[in-house]
């Protein structure tokens, strides 16, 4: 949360504001606001009168209970974020082979074990979900010896406490035909509580206090202060706008996470969307039964589309192709990696809305731009060539570093660091500097066209240096 000055030490410095142009004004607290009003010198202290306003605001806010935080909160659009609901795949089994189709109606409700000090969290399934008496035999699990059905359930409140670990849902409300009982082999997940008091208290100041956060200069020290390397932000009138509206956010993110989503096969469901875009790759599939799926068994969607790619709103999906195998109703895990700092990113600034919503902003990881330096220097005689060389290379790469996003690098500041930029002035002539053959790629594999004496570099990129020989 952020701390203010007291109300006390606001009015002292405005009094001694006052008193410091001219010891005859009447700062008092009967005269203070006449001497505002007539005095034209005292104009310079408005801005001391927004300090003593927001202490004020934040004062009143403080002392809000939870419907008038409510009330609060819709002046500046704002609502209390809900709580959502937990999920789980549950297990429908029995150890008898069916005799008929097996069929689990929308709305049974299955629980876990409840104490006399905690309640049974309870789950109920999504749809209803059949399997043909044909079909029933792949449902067999030679691990626990016995025919297992996964179907979709939810939990009936909202909470993290609907976030239960494996094994514990274990009862049905009712009987089921041909089912002897049910459990969850995964945790269930994605359930949280409604947004407290002061959470929602501390977005509702954010958002009374923000400052320039809708303009580019704003929105791109927002994303540097939450840690970021660097970040460009790009409007839809500028040259490398790739949405019609809103702006889009370039940023230099490093942290790489890996993912498992489960997923229910279904013949008329062609396409499985990620749950964490932007996605890099995909290292296995595996089904529940069969095991792992060959990677020539399915295929990785990547959404290239100019708009949303790499980004966390990115269109992401896998295809499982028909020589799979897979039976429907059965469940397969994909474990993949995705940029989780453009995620956690997008997701703050959807959640927490300082300000920052009205300009749409979409954060999209900035793609490095690579290229090879060979340059050919003349040392000075006193030179120690392999160290002086090391020493060149060293301080090529720290100025290569401090380029932005967006930046472009002139081929004579190259030069001008080959020749100086380690200061001992070893160097005494730098005969030669070529850049990649002066073609450069990124990571789409496109080809540029031949520079002359500048490297150009997008809002989307940022440049790296992937060799650089020094002779």
């Amino acid at each position: 949360m952020v701390q203010y000055k007291s109300r006390e030490t606001v009015l002292g410095e405005l009094q001694t504001f006052l008193k410091a142009f001219n010891r005859q004004i009447d700062t008092g607290q009967n005269s203070l606001t006449k001497d505002f009003v007539l005095l034209p010198q005292a104009v310079g202290g408005s801005l001391v009168f927004e300090q003593i306003e927001t202490v004020n605001n934040q004062f009143i806010l403080s002392q809000q209970d939870a419907a008038e935080l409510n009330l609060e909160g819709t002046t500046y659009k704002l609502e209390r974020s809900a709580g959502t609901f937990a999920v789980v795949t549950a297990i429908f089994y029995t150890a008898t082979a069916p005799t008929a189709a097996i069929f689990i109606p929308a709305g049974t409700q299955i629980q876990t074990t409840g104490t006399s000090f905690v309640s049974p969290v309870v789950f109920e399934t999504v749809a209803d979900y059949s399997v043909a008496l044909s079909a029933t035999a792949s449902f067999f699990s030679y691990d626990r010896s016995r025919y297992e059905f996964p179907v979709l359930s939810t939990a009936m409140n909202t909470g993290s406490d609907s976030n239960v670990g494996t094994g514990t849902i274990i009862s049905m409300a009712s009987s089921i035909a041909q089912i002897s009982g049910v459990t969850n082999l995964t945790a269930s997940s994605g359930g949280s509580d409604i947004e407290s008091d002061e959470d929602f208290r501390s977005r509702i100041q954010s958002k009374k206090t923000g400052r320039d956060l809708n303009t580019v200069n704003g929105l791109t020290a927002y994303v540097e202060s939450a840690g970021f390397i660097d970040a460009h932000t790009v409007r839809v009138e500028d040259v490398d706008a790739e949405r019609a509206t809103g702006v889009d956010v370039f940023i230099i993110d490093t942290y790489i996470a890996a993912a498992t989503q489960t997923f229910t096969y279904q013949t008329h469901i062609p396409r499985y969307y990620f749950e964490n875009p932007p996605v890099v790759t995909v290292s296995s599939v595996e089904s529940s039964i069969s095991g792992i799926v060959s990677s020539s068994n399915y295929d990785v969607n990547i959404d290239n589309t100019t708009p949303l790619r790499r980004s966390a709103h990115a269109q992401d999906y896998i295809e499982i192709r028909a020589a799979a195998s897979l039976t429907p109703g059965t469940t397969f895990d994909v474990t993949y990696t995705y940029r989780a700092d453009i995620a956690q990113l997008q997701s703050t600034f959807e959640l927490d809305d300082n300000n920052v919503l009205t300009a749409d902003p979409l954060v999209k990881h900035a793609y490095p731009l690579s290229f090879i330096i060979n340059a050919t220097l003349t040392l000075k005689t006193n030179a120690d060539g392999p160290t002086t060389r090391n020493r060149v290379r060293n301080a090529l790469i720290q100025f290569l570093a401090t380029y932005r996003l967006g930046q472009d690098i002139q081929k004579s500041d190259i030069i001008i660091v080959l020749q100086e930029g380690y200061g001992d002035f070893a160097v005494d002539s730098v005969d030669a500097v070529i850049i990649n053959s002066y073609y450069l790629r990124d990571e789409f594999g496109v080809s540029y066209l031949p520079i002359d004496e500048t490297i150009s570099v997008s809002a989307k990129q940022y440049v790296i240096s992937g060799t650089a020989t020094i002779n």
